[in-house]
């Protein structure tokens, strides 16, 4: 057995488990398995024990799917490998899926049989001056990405001349050279090129961030509204962060056109940094909670408890995709887990989503044909 190879492949994955069996502790305490509940039924223990039961079962299967895939792993070779962590990904999502599927049939029916204690309220709590305050860092602060970038790009011109004319592209799990391409200014700048794709990844999920649609609890407006301005400020630090770790990662892949290195070592970064990055989220989203949900901070006092709870379940189809045509946001927190969604009934939402990704194939399919 490969220790190494052990190793490396939980490093990656068992923090993606982690984050998805925890699914149900991330998310507000104004809905429970994407069905909108009263806050003060977040904590009744028949929920408690949903929370539990849901975390239980997906840490398991996710356990025992990933034994399996270390054990076949080891025993293929480069292409099987790729084949079979597709393979895995696809069956980790969709066992979660069914899951919360399940739990999200079982929570709709505990709320329907407890109308009157989730009647909806007649009103939401807005806060006119949220679009006044400072919710996220400046875009500024993506110009030490760009610097970063730069460096990396005048460091490959430098030694642009010194590369020999075929230079290794690919490396196995164990470090092995597995494919090689000439050398070209694309394939040698190919990494500047995707850096540049992720400063502008990074910068607009940083704008989504700061023009997302407030979400306010009405039992605590003042108290959720500072908890939700600390946790957008939180989280587009943590993608300032994350994105300069990916740049850092892209550098790392050019270096070793550059430079001569093992190849076990550029794995090992290979392997080492999206880890990280998925330990940053994991601990991140444990410590807000969505929206900012576990972070401290202490009601006004004069606030007042409503008497139920915004229900806007008809717009959330399955619990957690949102479509709703009288709605102008084109972004607006999850339902499951952190972060942000599109507002699937806003075409344009779609455009901003999808464009990234259409950018990322454009350069994908140039560098393919170039290669």
């Amino acid at each position: 057995m490969h220790i190494g190879i052990a190793l490396l492949v939980a490093t990656i994955f068992v923090p993606v488990i982690v984050m998805l069996a925890g699914l149900p502790y991330f998310t507000r305490t104004t809905n429970h398995f994407g069905v909108s509940i009263d806050s003060r039924h977040y904590h009744d223990p028949e929920l408690q024990s949903m929370r539990r039961r849901y975390a239980w079962w997906n840490g398991a299967i996710g356990a025992v799917l990933l034994i399996v895939f270390i054990f076949v792993i080891q025993r293929t070779n480069e292409t099987q490998q790729g084949l079979f962590i597709i393979g895995f990904t696809l069956a980790l999502m969709a066992a979660v899926a069914v899951s919360f599927l399940v739990y999200y049939n079982k929570m709709k029916r505990w709320k329907a049989a407890r109308p009157a204690q989730n009647a909806s309220a007649r009103f939401i709590a807005v806060d006119t001056s949220f679009r006044n305050r400072k919710t996220t860092y400046s875009d500024w602060w993506y110009l030490v990405h760009l610097a970063f970038v730069a460096l990396c790009a005048g460091i490959a011109l430098w030694n642009y001349d010194k590369l020999p004319d075929i230079l290794v592209s690919r490396y196995d799990l164990q470090g092995n050279p597995t494919a090689t391409q000439p050398k070209t200014y694309w394939n040698v700048f190919f990494p500047n090129v995707m850096q540049l794709v992720m400063i502008f990844i990074f910068a607009s999920i940083n704008t989504v961030i700061r023009k997302s649609k407030q979400q306010i609890d009405a039992n605590a407006p003042e108290q959720s509204r500072e908890q939700n301005i600390r946790f957008r400020r939180i989280w587009s630090l943590v993608l300032m962060i994350m994105g300069f770790l990916m740049l850092v990662l892209f550098s790392f892949i050019q270096f070793f056109l550059l430079f001569p290195f093992n190849g076990s070592v550029l794995v090992t970064v290979a392997i080492t940094i999206p880890a990280l990055i998925l330990i940053l989220v994991l601990v991140v989203s444990f410590i807000t909670g969505q929206g900012g949900s576990r972070l401290g901070g202490s009601s006004a006092t004069d606030e007042k408890l409503v008497p139920g709870a915004a229900d806007d379940d008809k717009y959330w189809k399955l619990g957690s995709i949102y479509y709703n045509p009288d709605d102008p946001s084109l972004f607006i927190e999850k339902r499951v887990g952190i972060g942000w969604t599109i507002n699937a009934a806003r075409p344009m939402a779609w455009v901003i989503m999808l464009a990234p990704l259409v950018l990322i194939g454009v350069i994908l399919i140039i560098g393919a044909i170039k290669g």
